[in-house]
Formats: structure tokens, C-alpha cells, sequence
């Protein structure tokens, strides 16, 4: 009697599409004052109107594309 054993497949891992401003900035790690400085400025960028930080927000999974947020623990 043989005993077959049995292989285990790993399922690909899920590729993230990345923009090219993201795939620039991963290539160049930024660290200290510059990575402060890129924050800052990416923050500036999304706070810049209503539109772009509810925008960011959907994108985050913070808030429905109605405008609602949603309930991020559940218990």
C-alpha cells in the first residue's frame, strides 16, 4: 500500500497596480526630512478641496461613495 502525498498550491499573490508616481517613489526610498517633506505635501494635495479628500477617503475605506462612514470595527 503507498501513501500519496499531497502537493499544496499556493495561490499567486494578488498584484498591486501601482501608478507610476508610486513605483518611482517605491524605487527611491525616501527617509528623514525628505520623507516629512513628501508627506506634507501629499497631505496638502488631498486636503486641497472637498472633492479630493472625499475621494481620498473612499480610496482609504473610510467612507462609502454616498458620503457616509463606515463602521470600521465590529464587535
Amino acid at each position: 500500500m503507498s501513501t500519496a502525498t499531497a502537493t499544496s498550491r499556493k495561490k499567486p499573490a494578488k498584484s498591486v497596480a501601482r501608478t507610476p508616481a508610486a513605483k518611482s517613489v517605491a524605487a527611491s526610498t525616501l527617509t528623514g526630512q525628505a520623507l516629512l517633506e513628501n508627506m506634507e505635501a501629499y497631505r496638502k494635495k488631498v486636503a486641497a478641496t472637498p472633492a479630493s479628500a472625499r475621494s481620498f477617503l473612499t480610496r482609504l475605506g473610510v467612507m462609502t461613495t454616498s458620503g457616509k462612514v463606515k463602521k470600521l470595527i465590529r464587535g
